[in-house]
């Protein structure tokens, strides 16, 4: 895995966050992923979490995000990103913080691990 394969899924993530495109954001996860929203249910596999970015989509108002990679290790199938996202809300801007767990699968490297939170000050 190299930054450059992790920040192409990323500006992926972010086209479909833009274009709305729940079935793009979902595929980028792998089939067992697990996603840790704040404050919410543990959310587990592609359909859960596409319904769930669905959900957040509607009801924050989610229209643009942009991550950005703060710092990221690997070891051969896995690795792991610490980042940022500024998100484009409703009510406008937020930041949040994030760490992915990265997995190799089929040839691709997918969102396997992820949880965020608000981040302060």
């Amino acid at each position: 895995m190299s930054l450059q394969e992790i920040s192409a899924v990323n500006r992926q993530f972010e086209q479909a966050v833009c274009d709305g495109d729940m079935d793009l954001l979902a595929s980028l996860y792998t089939s067992d992923a697990i996603v840790l929203p704040p404050d919410g249910p543990v959310v587990r596999g592609r359909g859960a979490i596409k319904q769930m970015w669905t959900a957040v989509v509607q009801q924050l108002g989610l229209t643009d995000v942009r991550l950005r990679t703060l710092d990221y290790e690997q070891s051969s199938r896995t690795g792991s990103e610490v980042g940022e996202a500024t998100l484009t809300l409703g009510g406008g801007t937020a930041v949040v913080k994030y760490v992915v767990v990265w997995k190799r699968t089929k040839g691709q490297w997918r969102l396997h691990r992820d949880i965020w939170n608000a981040k302060a000050g």
